[in-house]
């Protein structure tokens, strides 16, 4: 693999970048499992909910109703894993599109000088075994976990909010 000759920097080859990114701390918190991703998520969840919670005081509305501002706090502090599992989407998914690709698209030097090499056959079927059996599930992990989250902000916001309006709270 290596004796092939190529115009395309090191750093920018798709397989270098998988090696990066997948050794990355924060990207390979789904490379260990989803027991490992929902613990960081969690984790960050907790971390931010007292800064949502000093956040949820300076609210008129909500002025001395402690539960009010905690369930608040609760909801609100749900965006910062959901932000979490985004960005890790957007950066597996990058690294899954320039694997499966037929040209690795590089810049030698800055960014207005571009340029395109086909990937040699050897490249191809290594990357696509890497996008399909690597990568892939990586995906479909974050994209499970999402859902689940975005459904329980959901519920929970729709449930307050039905509470408040009712004014049975």
């Amino acid at each position: 693999m290596q004796s092939i000759q190529s115009p395309v920097p090191k750093e920018q080859i798709p397989l270098n970048e998988y090696i990066e990114l997948s050794s990355s701390f924060f990207f390979s918190w789904p490379r260990k499992g989803s027991l490992v991703l929902c613990m960081y998520l969690i984790l960050s969840w907790f971390l931010t909910l007292p800064i949502f919670l000093i956040i949820s005081t300076g609210s008129y509305s909500t002025k001395g109703d402690i539960a009010k501002i905690i369930i608040i706090s609760f909801i609100s502090s749900l965006t910062i894993p959901i932000a979490i599992l985004i960005r890790q989407f957007l950066g597996w998914n990058y690294i899954c599109s320039r694997l499966k690709s037929h040209y690795i698209f590089y810049e030698e030097s800055d960014w207005h000088d571009g340029q395109a090499w086909k990937k040699p056959t050897l490249w191809k079927t290594r990357d696509n075994l890497i996008a399909t059996q690597e990568v892939s599930p990586i995906l479909l992990l974050i994209r499970k976990i999402t859902i689940r989250l975005l459904l329980i902000l959901s519920i929970s916001t729709s449930s307050f909010l039905f509470l408040v309006l009712s004014n049975e709270f």
